[in-house]
């Protein structure tokens, strides 16, 4: 059987390890000096060498001829066993299978207290220890704060946000990061030359993008390549192995969104689904990649887009995205954010992305794009409408005809009269205006109207209209979709302007700020009928017997 390329050139020494400059670096100075920590966190993103550093310092810390600048010398007897995997003084752990105190306490603490059978220190390597419970790291807590000095402890994790304070204040933190662009081709081009094949430059730098700063998924791409079996392998022949890239799913849904196409955007979320991808994680990508589009449009540097995404891709971006609004993109992003709310009461996988589609491209979220004005002659009449006379017969005003001059033929179109709405120009005159809105709510939705009472306009910004609530169970009503749409309806009938609604708890609101809302006649109740209201508003019942 053969070896995997991630692990027949796993790194032997630091200067091997692609990236981590400021990680190795500081290792290395503390094993040359003999300071080293009894205790390290390992953090950062998956296949970005975070158990390969641990193995090489378990390695360097026991090594018997150590070289200059703190690397081991892969030749004496203790570095051939813990290469080997045959060392009884070096202990990995999966925390994942073994998450409970009594696998802390057998394989961990009882351990530790024995010294190292023939090297100098003894070295706990603990991968994925976030998934360690509670009790475990309580457990564990101690002999990490107060450990023999011949033992070592090194914790790898992904998700260093899940590991106790207690944990991490013991513990010398190292985060870890992605590979840079450059450095993953540099590596792939040397693995090349090991095995004697040679892959076209490009090859090396799609599957250094797909990685996405992961070595190992860079390792195990390219050797989905050399099994081509061939001496010389070049795009086309790559091209058939690749997988195809995520970013040109990612594209094609933006492009659908911002060009307003919901049918077919719908269709590709089905085919997305029948094709088994997680949607959930698919909206996480979706937003990373409209922020990378946002960061461009920004500051216009396209070697930061183009670091991780495909050149074709790129390409595609630049060229659509010239009309594509600042606003557009700050706006599928909150939306995006905030569908992936109903992944918690939904049974139907696709719901929320359709939801983010229709939330995009058919009510107010992206703007319209603007059409093109085709030149052509124009007559413009203004008509005026018709008034009332004193008896209350319609009279008729005056046509005044405008002519366009145009060396082609003239094309008589009649203007309608301009519609006069009441467009708010501030804030102030749409808090002025907020009762005739409960009122117009009160008709038709009571109990949205109650939530309503509760908030007050705070915020206008364009057709953003931001409301405050005092109480997150009131906001979250108003968010319903189809109470949001009550609202929005109600707003469009007063103002004549359709807003995009967004809603925010806001500390600073006080039942002051909401009397007015509160002095609003309301239908007559009994008291029966006013209590039941108010256990409802706020998700609760009435007891019987009270």
């Amino acid at each position: 059987m053969s070896t995997a390329l991630y692990r027949k050139y796993r790194p032997k020494t630091f200067s091997e390890v692609s990236g981590q400059i400021h990680i190795k670096m500081t290792l290395q100075n503390e094993i040359e000096s003999d300071r080293v920590a009894h205790a390290y966190l390992f953090c950062g993103p998956r296949g970005t060498g975070k158990t390969t550093l641990a193995r090489l310092l378990s390695k360097a810390v026991n090594c018997l001829d150590i070289q200059p600048s703190g690397e081991p010398c892969n030749k004496c007897a203790s570095c051939e066993e813990i290469a080997n995997s045959k060392s009884m003084d070096i202990i990995e752990i999966d925390a994942a299978s073994h998450t409970g105190v009594d696998n802390v306490r057998e394989n961990i603490i009882q351990n530790a207290r024995f010294t190292p059978t023939k090297n100098k220190h003894k070295v706990f390597i603990i991968d994925e220890v976030h998934m360690l419970s509670i009790s475990a790291f309580n457990a564990l807590l101690k002999i990490l704060e107060e450990p023999p000095k011949y033992v070592i402890f090194v914790l790898a994790t992904t998700e260093a946000h899940k590991l106790p304070s207690t944990i991490i204040s013991r513990c010398q933190r190292f985060d870890f990061k992605k590979v840079n662009y450059q450095e993953m081709v540099d590596r792939l081009k040397w693995i090349t030359e090991q095995e004697e094949i040679k892959v076209d430059t490009k090859v090396l730098g799609m599957i250094a993008k797909q990685s996405s700063g992961c070595v190992r998924d860079a390792e195990s791409l390219l050797e989905q390549v050399l099994s081509l079996g061939e001496k010389n392998i070049t795009l086309e022949q790559a091209e058939l192995i690749l997988p195809k890239s995520d970013f040109d799913l990612l594209y094609k849904l933006f492009n659908l969104i911002d060009q307003k196409k919901t049918p077919e955007a719908l269709e590709f979320i089905d085919n997305l689904v029948k094709d088994g991808v997680d949607v959930y994680l698919f909206i996480d990508g979706f937003v990373e990649f409209v922020r990378k589009i946002l960061l461009y449009k920004i500051n216009g540097k396209l070697e930061d887009l183009s670091r991780e995404v495909e050149d074709s891709v790129v390409e595609k971006i630049v060229n659509d995205v010239k009309n594509t609004e600042v606003i557009d993109l700050m706006v599928m992003i909150k939306k995006s954010l905030a569908c992936k709310e109903l992944f918690k009461d939904s049974y139907i996988l696709q719901l929320p992305l359709e939801m983010i589609v229709l939330e995009l491209t058919q009510s107010a979220g992206v703007a319209p794009r603007p059409v093109a004005q085709v030149s052509q002659p124009v007559v413009q009449k203004e008509v005026a409408q018709p008034t009332q006379t004193a008896s209350g017969s319609a009279q008729k005003q005056p046509v005044e005809a405008k002519t366009v001059e145009n060396t082609e033929t003239p094309v008589e179109v009649p203007v309608s009269p301009p519609v006069k709405v009441a467009v708010p120009e501030d804030l102030s005159i749409v808090i002025s205006r907020w009762v005739e809105i409960l009122n117009k709510i009160r008709e038709k939705n009571y109990a949205l109207y109650m939530s309503l009472r509760m908030g007050k306009p705070i915020n206008l910004q364009g057709q953003v209209l931001t409301i405050g609530f005092l109480f997150e169970i009131q906001r979250q009503r108003v968010e319903n979709l189809e109470n949001k749409e009550h609202v929005v309806n109600a707003l469009q009938d007063l103002f004549g302007v359709k807003y995009n609604l967004e809603t925010r708890v806001d500390s600073d609101l006080s039942m002051d700020d909401l009397s007015n809302n509160n002095s609003i006649p309301t239908k007559k109740q009994t008291i029966e009928e006013t209590v039941s209201d108010i256990a409802s508003e706020f998700g609760g019942e009435v007891v019987d017997g009270f």
